[in-house]
């Protein structure tokens, strides 16, 4: 950033708080912090300066079963807005207890509506007030709770470790060790409980256990207690903390409700058990598919963790493979499990071992491909997707309208891809130049080099090649190889039975209306490469025509106004009623989901989008280290709303290790975005694959146009 640029950027944020900052702040009393209304009318949605005039009468007692039955929802508590959890690579995360509440939910024909607190302490305050009916999360049923409050039939049966950093540890369950533990945990219990003599520091934030095991690696902490299926969660992506003792006492995990709420108690057990959700870390198997669903067991899909497979956007799993399955699980009655491999090799290794049940990974059926199926006695099904393999060059590079164009070109591809046997001949018959790409490099990385003039060409297949044309309007595809390539899922040939279900599944839906939706919603929106000239800009003139709504909903934030025009504009060009693929809608192009948490209905109504996206992107403000200066708070905030605030942590966490700056988000924390994009990096980071161009070009693009909204508006 040069001198003129950095002294612009500080004056805009110093303009930010003498135009945000000249007026009195409200006190607490005067300015209640009230929810945004649902009722989608216009009047409703005030500032939070405005006194608040509906009285709620506190209740005394919890609700009954019938109480939550005629009032259509059930009230539950996530912590701290918790929109997103981390990518689920095998097993379960936090986003399990949403899925099995929902589950129970349409079951008895009801709604959640979900509170949200900051920490746990928060949870069982509002379970004790009778604020909300349940705490639907994994509580360790301890004899103090239950004191207090009633837990419902076990989910998970686990054992508490004691965690510290990877290497040699002496640790001696005999010595007075120093523990340190989250603040309303129940591992304070365990410990003061089985081992008195220990030494236990009270860590008073809330923290989770991807937190607590950074805090150990950082050296902060030197041993910390999490529950087993924690850490091997954690192992799935990281290797850098180990178990160094396992306390001896099992534990029983579990949703809490309130004392003698017996009826709604009753309706939860009967759902646990009808539905044998217990969890655990499933033993290798191979049963065929009538016997899986007869033991209730969950589906695992062994995939890849990319665009066109299974990813992690702004909390909402994605991916066209993903979305796929989900039906065929929905169809057939069975949880879907997840489960990711590094490398196509594993993926083979994971369901030959029996750790897995299909593969579902956009896995082309080649000459090659199918000898080394049969080879492991694997088996493919019909085809479900075909696409095209063509060559992908820069549009300003040589013209190539023929494969005898390729003489002295050079096209970089990765030996294990199903292309290379494509390029081999190309090199053979026409003179090509063939380089080796790296096997951690993805596709569309190297589709990304070839867009930033980094590598010449290279080769992908039509699906892939659309979801990147999205983004990079400089690639084009000026050969086709093969207009008919075939794609299929990958069973054992001891499996017949699941085989035929999903030869039957393809059969049904393959190019009906379901698939098609599906297919467009990866592979064909154009929504961003439109080229929007409406709002011409010139001194004096307004910035849109939501400006004065703008204005007032910043107000309590201490946002300037021209940012979040900003933002706006490059969310969705001022269109009220724009979309995505994804489902983000309206001017902030909030997901219904997100906006739901919030308390808006409407997102085609300006004034309701426009509050949503302004307290949205509050929330991933207050995410952040109050010691980082406001300017970073604002760049890692606008990355948060756009890729997701876990993506952004992970570029934290991998800026740290490289030897970036952590709190600086231009030139640090940008550059491991970017790496986030290669395999290498992301199969270690919690929230997995992130298209880390799109967040970098996102916060550069609105802090430019903002930078030219101030001189337009000074």
């Amino acid at each position: 950033m040069n001198k003129q640029l950095v002294a612009i950027t500080l004056a805009s944020f110093f303009t930010l708080f003498i135009l945000t900052g000249c007026q009195e702040a409200p006190t607490v009393e005067e300015n209640p912090k009230t929810d945004i209304s649902q009722n989608g009318k216009q009047n409703d949605l005030k500032p939070k300066t405005q006194k608040a005039v509906k009285i709620v009468k506190q209740r005394t007692t919890a609700r009954t079963w019938s109480e939550i039955k005629a009032s259509g929802q059930i009230n539950a508590v996530k912590l701290d807005w918790k929109l997103e959890s981390a990518l689920p690579r095998a097993g379960s995360t936090g986003a399990y207890h949403t899925t099995l509440l929902q589950s129970f939910a349409d079951s008895r024909g009801l709604k959640v509506k979900w509170h949200r607190v900051s920490n746990l302490a928060d949870m069982f305050k509002k379970l004790s007030a009778f604020e909300v009916d349940i705490i639907p999360r994994h509580l360790t049923i301890t004899t103090n709770r239950l004191d207090k409050y009633s837990f419902t039939y076990p989910l998970l049966r686990d054992k508490e470790v004691v965690i510290a950093k990877s290497g040699k540890q002496d640790f001696d369950e005999d010595d007075d060790n120093n523990i340190s533990l989250p603040i309303g945990s129940a591992y304070i219990d365990s410990v003061s409980k089985q081992y008195p003599h220990w030494q236990v520091n009270i860590i008073e934030d809330h923290v989770s256990s991807q937190e607590v095991a950074d805090s150990v690696v950082a050296g902060l902490t030197k041993y910390t207690v999490i529950d087993g299926f924690a850490l091997e969660t954690l192992k799935q992506y990281r290797d850098d903390i180990q178990s160094v003792f396992t306390l001896p006492k099992a534990i029983n995990l579990a949703w809490a409700v309130n004392l003698n709420n017996d009826t709604f108690l009753h309706e939860l057990n009967e759902f646990i058990s009808v539905h044998h959700v217990m969890q655990m870390i499933e033993p290798e198997r191979t049963i065929d598919f009538k016997q899986l669903r007869k033991d209730k067991l969950p589906l695992r899909v062994i995939t890849r963790n990319s665009p066109e497979t299974y990813f992690l956007w702004r909390g909402e799993l994605l991916g066209f493979e993903y979305e796929l399955m989900r039906k065929f699980a929905d169809i057939h009655k069975v949880k879907l499990v997840i489960v990711v491999a590094d490398s196509y090799e594993e993926m083979l290794e994971l369901l030959a071992e029996g750790k897995g049940d299909i593969i579902a990974a956009g896995l082309s059926r080649t000459k090659a491909r199918t000898k080394q199926i049969t080879k492991a006695k694997l088996a493919t099904s019909i085809r479900y997707n075909r696409v095209k393999e063509q060559l992908v060059a820069h549009q300003d590079s040589a013209q190539i309208n023929e494969a005898t164009d390729l003489k002295g070109r050079t096209i970089t591809i990765r030996k294990s891809s199903s292309f290379w046997a494509t390029a081999q001949r190309l090199a053979t018959d026409f003179g090509a130049n063939i380089v080796l790409a790296n096997e951690d490099i993805a596709t569309e990385i190297l589709i990304a080099q070839v867009a930033d003039k980094e590598i010449d060409l290279t080769i992908a297949d039509s699906n892939l090649i659309a979801i990147e044309s999205s983004f990079r309007s400089q690639i084009i595809t000026p050969l086709t190889f093969k207009e008919d390539v075939p794609y299929s899922y990958l069973v054992r040939q001891n499996n017949p039975q699941l085989l035929a279900y999903l030869n039957e599944f393809v059969r049904k839906y393959y190019r009906g209306t379901f698939y098609n939706v599906v297919k467009n919603k990866y592979f064909y929106n154009e929504r961003l490469q439109k080229s929007h000239n409406k709002y011409r800009l010139v001194s004096g003139s307004i910035l849109s025509p939501y400006d004065d709504i703008v204005r007032l909903h910043v107000q309590e934030y201490n946002f300037d106004w021209r940012l979040i025009v900003s933002q706006m504009y490059q969310e969705s060009r001022f269109d009220p009623l724009a979309s995505n693929s994804t489902g983000a809608f309206g001017l902030m192009q909030m997901l219904p989901r997100t906006a739901a948490e919030l308390g808006v209905k409407d997102l085609k109504d300006p004034e309701q989008a426009i509050a949503s996206g302004v307290q949205y992107l509050d929330w991933t403000r207050d995410r952040f280290s109050k010691d980082l200066p406001v300017q970073e708070q604002i760049f890692f905030s606008l990355a948060s709303y756009n890729a997701g605030y876990g993506h952004v942590k992970d570029a934290q966490r991998l800026a740290r290790q490289l030897g970036l700056r952590s709190d600086r988000w231009f030139n640090n924390v940008e550059k491991a975005m970017l790496l986030l994009q290669r395999r290498q990096y992301y199969n270690k980071a919690r929230f997995g694959y992130v298209r880390g161009r799109e967040p970098v070009n996102y916060v550069r693009d609105i802090h430019q146009r903002y930078l030219s909204y101030i001189r337009i508006t000074d």
